[in-house]
């Protein structure tokens, strides 16, 4: 088969039918997809088939009716054709076959595997899992994504890409803002991570790569929960971390350490009452509780 470049026509396959009302030309009914691309312009006076035929008119008396090739493509397809029928009026209409990702085509179309099919594939990253999980909030996990890439707009990115802006961090004033610096080297944002994630685990690292290998690395069945909890708290902080760093900016809001603590034990629990099942959100939240519930804010 050739290999055509990515394209809806390489998804889609005609099946002609009757061949009265599939285009010879247009419609993708061979293996060489469209046939006026593999031919090119010249080919409808190669084969003496106007360019709006229908397939039935390529035939006559039950046989294929071409003009003899007269190049290299000509002569795959005039090959090819001995293995198609020739249409029949009993043959019914024509309809539109969708491949799957198996190669093999189907009456019914799948979005999931049509995208999997166009889709550039990279190589999984292993903190995938801790910022996109079962029982992630959306806006979180988007934040959590952007700096897991380093791609948050940070007040050094911001000097590189020429902008006349401070670049000591807004929220501790000690530092140059950068991801590494305002997750988590910055003070406010260490003393913000350090105490809830030491709340389930001593001593949590306080580097985002490395606190994400470290939620990672708690991959037992008798842990399983925990990090559950660990991978909403995570992205939590992220998300409020930045979000307080841009009222700071935007809007010069004024909060605690203590006020950005509350907010985030509130919407952890919020976030863990809110799943459906009695075991699932039960069992999560007899451990956030059981960890948080004498907890000093």
């Amino acid at each position: 088969m050739l290999q055509l470049k990515p394209n809806l026509l390489n998804f889609i396959k005609c099946e002609v039918g009757d061949g009265t009302t599939a285009s010879f030309w247009y419609d993708n009914w061979t293996d060489f997809g469209q046939l006026i691309t593999f031919l090119g312009v010249a080919g409808p006076s190669q084969l003496r088939v106007r360019r709006s035929a229908k397939v039935i008119e390529a035939s006559r008396n039950g046989a294929w009716n071409l003009q003899a090739a007269r190049s290299v493509s000509g002569q795959s397809l005039m090959v090819a054709l001995t293995e198609y029928p020739v249409s029949e009026a009993t043959c019914g209409p024509y309809i539109f076959l969708w491949r799957k990702a198996s190669g093999n085509y189907s009456h019914t179309f799948s979005s999931k595997e049509t995208w999997e099919q166009v889709r550039h594939r990279s190589l999984l990253v292993p903190w995938a899992d801790i910022v996109w999980f079962k029982q992630h909030v959306p806006r979180y996990s988007f934040i959590a994504w952007l700096a897991m890439l380093n791609r948050l707009p940070t007040r050094d990115r911001l000097h590189r890409w020429g902008m006349n802006v401070p670049i000591s961090c807004v929220l501790c004033s000690s530092g140059v803002e950068s991801h590494a610096q305002i997750f988590f080297e910055c003070p406010f944002a260490t003393d913000l991570w350090g105490f809830l994630a030491a709340k389930f685990i001593p001593n949590p690292p306080y580097n985002l790569s490395a606190a994400a290998s470290w939620i990672a690395s708690l991959n037992s069945p008798l842990q399983a929960n925990t990090t559950a909890i660990l991978k909403l708290l995570l992205t939590s902080v992220l998300y409020h971390v930045w979000k307080k760093r841009n009222s700071r900016i935007f809007i010069d809001t004024a909060f605690t350490i203590h006020q950005l603590r509350i907010a985030i034990d509130r919407v952890m629990r919020d976030r863990l009452l809110s799943f459906m099942g009695p075991s699932l959100h039960s069992s999560l939240l007899l451990i956030y509780f059981s960890h948080v519930s004498h907890m000093s804010f």
